[in-house]
């Protein structure tokens, strides 16, 4: 952040990352709301420094900082805290000078998440009139030399920061496992004789400092793999980081049940799955926005939830149909087996066998349920032929008959759908969904009989609605 100083004070003018303000009066609250807007605008922004003395062309303006010298960080976050609630927000009190005169500044730390104004920022101008800096509710950037309310483009670039970070922090814990010391030697072992070797190891292996713990061998060729490598370093940041952007969306959608942060942020979170931590009621969000939202894969946020939860979110899917979204309830239905497919089947018969016109989904799901008997219900679900090879990247393809039984491989070629999906290859989304079903689909069939029950319980007696027909 230091670097950001010495730019400051050869700056003719404003900036992004740069504010000058001739002079502070501290006990005046309409100095202090307008501060407070431009520091919270910062580290919105990724952090900057505000210079106390300076006109707009960074010329010292003579007038005396002193007072600003005599403030304690702690008081300074008080007042922030006032408006925005408790925070991260974090920034530092500098003494610096120019052309000889004393100068102050505040050194602003970027923000992981949005700083949000839970209060507004009013003060007096007189004659019983007031006037606000800033709004409740509001989520302020800058914008050149300004502090302005937040777009969709602001938002997209704090996710881009903290994704960036999740990156970077991935590969310095990668480096640190694949960087032996000097004059280290790889060593692959035998399996113990008269033990298969898919029996030697659990799915997760630990790198430890032990020189009594069991070998592995470390390999790119998948199915040489005997585990997961798991780093601790690597999990816990991006564990700490995946958890932050959905925290930032529980704040900024305010209590909307609707992933505020777009489809390929929600993709990018997918492929980290394992590594969300969270209540109940975000995991739900996630799964209502992948199911009526996105059209996106969510099976693994189903199983993680109560049965009673996700019910009303199949319920509305039903009751106020969405195309291409009604196909996520005709996929689960095959999954839940014959009693409550059949019972979907017939409610749609009833409400659309005599039809001029019925719509294509209904005989989509006829077909389906017809070879529910004859199909393996893992592929009638994913609505794949065996045959089929999916092809992430150059180096890993594999056909959907190896991976019906292999879920754990279905899983990484998911999450590999998945970042690709957040890199802006749109056409991963279909592969996403598919993987999903073959990833997690058998799972979601052992366990989640129940929820057929759950589903018919929350309809009751009413009708289907009409389809609406969306842009996926």
């Amino acid at each position: 952040m230091s670097d950001i100083i010495q730019k400051a004070l050869i700056a003719k003018r404003e900036s992004k990352h740069i504010e000058f303000k001739q002079a502070f009066d501290v006990s005046s609250p309409r100095e202090w709301c307008e501060v407070i807007k431009d520091i919270v605008a910062m580290a919105n922004s990724g952090g900057g420094v505000i210079i106390f003395g300076l006109d707009n062309k960074g010329i010292p303006s003579g007038q005396s900082v002193t007072a600003l010298g005599q403030l304690d960080p702690s008081d300074v976050s008080n007042k922030i805290a006032k408006y925005t609630g408790p925070t991260d927000l974090e920034f530092e009190i500098r003494e610096l000078s120019k052309k000889k005169q004393k100068l102050m500044a505040f050194l602003v730390h970027g923000s992981g998440i949005p700083v949000i104004f839970e209060k507004p920022g009013t003060y007096d101008i007189g004659g019983g009139r007031q006037n606000s800096a800033f709004s409740a509710g509001m989520v302020y950037f800058r914008h050149g030399a300004k502090s302005e309310p937040g777009t969709s483009d602001d938002i997209r670039l704090v996710i881009e920061r903290q994704l960036e970070f999740i990156r970077k922090s991935w590969l310095k814990g990668v480096r640190k496992i694949v960087q032996a010391p000097p004059e280290s030697q790889i060593i692959a072992t035998a399996p113990h004789r008269g033990l298969p070797s898919r029996h030697m190891f659990p799915s997760l292996i630990r790198a430890v400092a032990d020189p009594n713990a069991t070998p592995i061998l470390l390999t790119r060729e998948p199915q040489k793999a005997e585990g997961i490598l798991v780093h601790e370093q690597v999990s816990n940041a991006i564990s700490d980081e995946i958890n932050n952007v959905i925290d930032a969306n529980r704040i900024l959608a305010k209590g909307q049940q609707h992933f505020f942060l777009g489809d390929p942020v929600y993709y990018r979170i997918y492929a980290e799955r394992h590594h969300v931590t969270q209540p109940d009621e975000d995991i739900l969000l996630l799964l209502r926005s992948a199911v009526c939202d996105f059209y996106a894969p969510g099976l693994y946020w189903l199983l993680r939830l109560p049965g009673q939860a996700s019910a009303k979110i199949f319920a509305d899917i039903y009751l106020y149909p969405k195309n291409p979204h009604i196909y996520y309830l005709m996929r689960l239905a095959i999954l839940l087996g014959k009693r409550f497919s059949g019972w979907l089947l017939r409610q749609w018969a009833d409400r659309w066998e005599k039809h001029p016109q019925p719509p294509s989904f209904y005989w989509t799901f006829t077909d389906m349920v017809e070879r529910i008997s004859s199909v393996d219900s893992v592929l009638l679900a994913s609505r794949l032929s065996p045959n089929v090879s999916f092809n992430i990247d150059v180096t890993d393809s594999r056909a959907v008959k190896e991976l019906l039984d292999k879920p754990g491989q279905a899983a990484l070629l998911l999450s590999k759908a998945c970042m690709r999906v957040f890199e802006g290859d749109r056409s991963m989304r279909t592969v996403a969904r598919n993987l999903d079903f073959l990833a997690y689909g058998r799972e979601a069939s052992l366990k989640l009989r129940r929820l057929g029950d759950l589903i018919i319980q929350a309809i009751g007696h009413k009708k289907p609605g009409d389809i609406v027909d969306t842009k996926e």
